[in-house]
């Protein structure tokens, strides 16, 4: 099992996480990088071990050694280049939210089904070990019947110069889309799907034309509410502090934070009539990028569905979707 890697968009998330989590998984490299400005794209390969550097989307997709992308860009870029890559016989690990709507979204995973090519979402913390665990407990009837669950992902993040989050043709939206999408993602990942949607979506704390403050209620398919918070409006001055999510049931309560670890470490804990139980995960856990690169390669070299397809980008556009429909009429959305 081996798999070659060219990044669309080779900038701080691709040096970050990606880059190391090639060299950290089985099978993988990296041989292809793109960035607009080619001298940058040249130093990004040269400092990371890729073969070949491209100023153009099109000259890296034309590099046959290339056999999955990473989009790695702005927003409003990922239907675009996923669509290109697609037609370019490329394997595609898309950065979250999958696009800018589900309009697009929806012509993303049309065109890689019509291509024959898999497509990832990066929803990178479903293999964060604490968040696998839960699922595992959960499954086990531990807590009993759900009731009630509590995600929380927010920070403080004003307009700043060099950053394209606060327009909305670019990023398409402000907390919600850079941190709602993922909690949105692990209540479905943990709980099950969401029928109806009741929202708050605000700008309180900055002049922006995005929303900074978002509070989300939402009635899942075995009836449990949950409530989350996304904001950009809120000082964060230690890590769970403004990252965690609760999951309440009728026999017990699991406590986990923070929710965005890229080694997996953070608490979690199980509380029950027995008392407390801690499957906390010290620092230098799993890294949930290197699982998830992974996984993707092996479904690949089998043929098997993608791990986390873009129908799945696509389930979490629909529900912001529906959090704006709903806070824009004052009523609750129901979904189809």
């Amino acid at each position: 099992m081996s798999l070659n890697w060219g990044i669309i968009g080779a900038g701080k998330i691709a040096e970050r996480q990606l880059v190391t989590a090639i060299a950290q998984a089985s099978g993988q490299r990296l041989v292809a990088v793109m960035k607009r400005d080619l001298a940058q794209a040249r130093g990004f390969a040269a400092s990371h071990g890729a073969q070949n550097a491209y100023d153009s989307s099109e000259a890296l997709l034309a590099d046959a050694a290339v056999q999955a992308v990473y989009v790695a860009t702005p927003p409003h870029l990922h239907a675009a280049q996923t669509i290109q890559s697609a037609q370019a016989g490329k394997h595609v690990l898309c950065e979250k939210p999958l696009a800018l709507n589900s309009s697009q979204a929806q012509q993303m995973i049309d065109a890689c089904h019509a291509n024959g090519v898999q497509l990832m979402v990066c929803y990178y913390q479903r293999y964060n070990s604490r968040h696998q665990q839960i699922r595992e407990l959960l499954a086990t009837g531990v807590i009993g019947q759900i009731s009630a669950v509590r995600l929380n992902f927010s920070d403080y993040f004003p307009p700043t110069p060099g950053y394209w989050h606060h327009n909305p043709a670019i990023s398409g939206g402000g907390a919600l889309m850079d941190l709602g999408v993922h909690c949105l993602d692990l209540l479905r990942f943990l709980c099950g799907e969401v029928t109806e949607v009741m929202a708050m979506v605000e700008t309180l704390a900055a002049d922006s034309p995005v929303e900074d403050t978002a509070t989300l209620l939402l009635k899942l398919a075995n009836g449990a509410q949950a409530v989350i918070t996304s904001h950009w409006s809120t000082a964060n001055f230690e890590p769970q502090q403004s990252n965690g999510l609760e999951i309440c049931g009728t026999l017990g309560t699991i406590q986990a934070a923070p929710v965005q670890a890229k080694d997996s470490s953070g608490s979690l804990r199980l509380i029950t009539e027995t008392g407390v139980q801690d499957f906390s995960v010290a620092p230098g856990g799993q890294r949930p990028h290197v699982a998830l690169l992974e996984d993707f390669a092996r479904a690949i070299d089998t043929g098997a569905p993608s791990p986390i397809p873009g129908a799945e980008g696509l389930a979490g556009l629909r529900l912001i979707e529906a959090a704006r429909q709903s806070a824009k009429t004052g009523r609750r959305v129901v979904l189809a």
